[in-house]
């Protein structure tokens, strides 16, 4: 028995595997063991848990962490906003209210932890149409920001559809599409809606009309706050980007209900109490972004010819656009998603009448198009 149990100390050790796993799981000592054996895996996931954290935060460096921000919120404003303050689409936010602060650096952390991979979406799309968005919201003396809201209504999709029946890249529900102002033609935003097209689904049409829409509740829809107060739009593009979203009719009531004039002091519906924070969050992401960690993939800006009234003698198919152009039917459709893509042909006439169209083609075919489109017989020749 000694001679035995010596020869298994030095050849079979204590600390071999077979015989650890012997002892380990010996009736007398199972209690004792078991508590070693919980210790070490919990160590081994702990170790892979720091490494794994570890490995998070080398891909974003200059992020603010969990142990620096305040809050308990994980990312926090960047150090020029902290100090010189922040101002978005020309209004100083007070980020020194503390339920303002508070607001606006929960919708960055959701977008940022949540909701990341639709930022990284938004931002690649927003640099792709900047080139077009951005000059015809200045045309109308709109904030540049607003290029953001399209993200946030319909993530810069012309067929996007929302539960209530807003549809576009600027989500108008068919009504408010359809109507305009009355009486104030500079500002008129209707859009054609029939059975063959939807402009909401055109990128210069329906930001066009996007932009009219904001420009009119900011600067000419009567705004009654009282009998005494009443006003011009609501000369407030915070209010205005509120009222795009809730209706500015329920907008006026709460300001009135409530005596506010400033849209941090206007209890709103939760999505509208959401939104514009949300708004100005993805703006601070957009502009900060090596600070927040954020590497938007390169794209090509998206940019194309537009042929204005033209008038087909004949039916223009999306096939045949794509062979005259040399690409293929999907492209033609996604530069003129307005069309239905169980349509995909450009009509010549509607009932009677001839249709004037607006055609988007690849940049740089305009011209050779035009003529080609005469040769088939799809135009009459001048």
């Amino acid at each position: 028995m000694g001679q035995k149990e010596e020869r298994m100390s030095t050849v079979h050790g204590p600390h071999h595997p077979r015989i650890f796993l012997k002892r380990l799981f010996t009736r007398n000592s199972f209690t004792g063991n078991f508590r070693l054996f919980f210790v070490v895996i919990v160590g081994i996931m702990f170790s892979s848990s720091v490494s794994i954290l570890d490995g998070m935060a080398s891909t974003c460096p200059n992020a603010p962490h969990l142990e620096t921000s305040q809050g308990g919120l994980r990312y926090g404003f960047p150090q020029h906003i902290e100090k010189n303050g922040l101002s978005f689409a020309s209004h100083n936010v007070p980020i020194n209210r503390a339920d303002v602060r508070k607001r606006i650096l929960q919708e960055i952390n959701y977008l940022l932890l949540d909701r990341r991979s639709r930022v990284l979406l938004w931002l690649t799309r927003a640099d792709s149409f900047r080139p077009i968005i951005v000059p015809i919201l200045r045309n109308y003396k709109l904030p540049a920001e607003f290029i953001y809201l399209a993200a946030i209504e319909s993530s810069f999709s012309g067929r996007a559809l929302s539960s209530a029946g807003a549809f576009g890249y600027w989500q108008f529900i068919k009504s408010t599409a359809q109507q305009g102002p009355v009486g104030c033609n500079e500002y008129d935003w209707k859009m054609n809606i029939t059975n063959w097209k939807d402009e909401r689904a055109d990128l210069i049409n329906s930001t066009h009309s996007a932009s009219r829409y904001l420009a009119w509740m900011n600067r000419v829809k009567k705004v009654t706050l009282s009998e005494k107060d009443e006003r011009d739009g609501f000369n407030d593009w915070l209010l205005t980007a509120a009222a795009y979203n809730a209706g500015p009719s329920r907008v006026t009531q709460r300001m009135i209900s409530f005596g506010a004039s400033s849209y941090w002091d206007v209890p709103l519906p939760k999505e509208t109490e959401q939104y514009v924070p949300r708004w100005i969050a993805l703006g601070i992401i957009s502009n900060n972004r090596e600070f927040y960690g954020v590497q938007v993939p390169p794209r090509g800006t998206a940019s194309f010819d537009t042929l204005d009234k033209v008038v087909l003698a004949k039916d223009l198919p999306f096939a045949a656009m794509a062979r005259l152009l040399g690409t293929t039917p999907r492209v033609v459709w996604e530069l003129n998603t307005r069309i239905p893509s169980d349509k995909a042909i450009f009509p010549a006439r509607f009932g009677r009448s001839p249709i004037s169209h607006t055609i988007h083609v690849p940049k740089g075919t305009g011209k050779k198009f035009i003529a080609q489109l005469a040769a088939q017989g799809y135009t009459k020749k001048k």
